[in-house]
């Protein structure tokens, strides 16, 4: 081959299956499953067992999630109750999210929403402390296509499987 009829080879990137992967230790994956197809209808699109109640500690695993599947959302409302107390507004990988903490929301959800209000994403909160068992099953359930159980009623039927007593 001369030089004239050579391929142009690139040496910026290896092939996908040759990089590594890295995550920072104080930021370890998000334990979260959501059910396909996320919908817009109001019922559980998701469980997520956070490793503490520290919302701001464990937001960015999840956003991370969220924003690599190309979901723009941008606010997240929580039960203020369920969660250690939070600034209104984060920093998270260079994007501003804000949080709005309320006394009447379900204390086991969280809903995460765009700006612009057109998408929306209830995610079941598996309480950080319930026992792996029931944690697995409370995703099974959450992740089930048609499925329309409240939050706290997948939590009781997921107690129920496992024979344990709700969080």
């Amino acid at each position: 081959m001369t030089k004239a009829t050579e391929r142009p080879t690139s040496r910026l990137l290896a092939p996908p299956a040759q990089q590594p992967v890295t995550r920072l230790p104080s930021t370890p994956a998000a334990r979260v499953s959501f059910r396909q197809p996320v919908t817009s209808a109001p019922h559980v699109d998701a469980a997520w067992w956070p490793r503490s109640r520290d919302l701001e500690a464990e937001l960015p695993a999840l956003l991370d999630v969220l924003w690599t599947a190309a979901r723009d959302v941008n606010r997240v409302s929580y039960p203020i109750d369920s969660w250690l107390p939070v600034p209104r507004r984060v920093h998270i990988e260079g994007r501003q999210v804000r949080l709005g903490g309320f006394t009447h929301q379900d204390p086991s959800m969280i809903s995460l929403r765009d700006a612009w209000g057109t998408e929306r994403i209830d995610i079941l909160v598996i309480p950080p402390e319930a026992e792996p068992d029931l944690a697995a099953a409370a995703m099974v359930l959450a992740s089930r296509s048609g499925s329309n159980e409240s939050a706290a009623r997948m939590l009781e039927a997921a107690a129920a499987e496992v024979g344990a007593g709700p969080s």
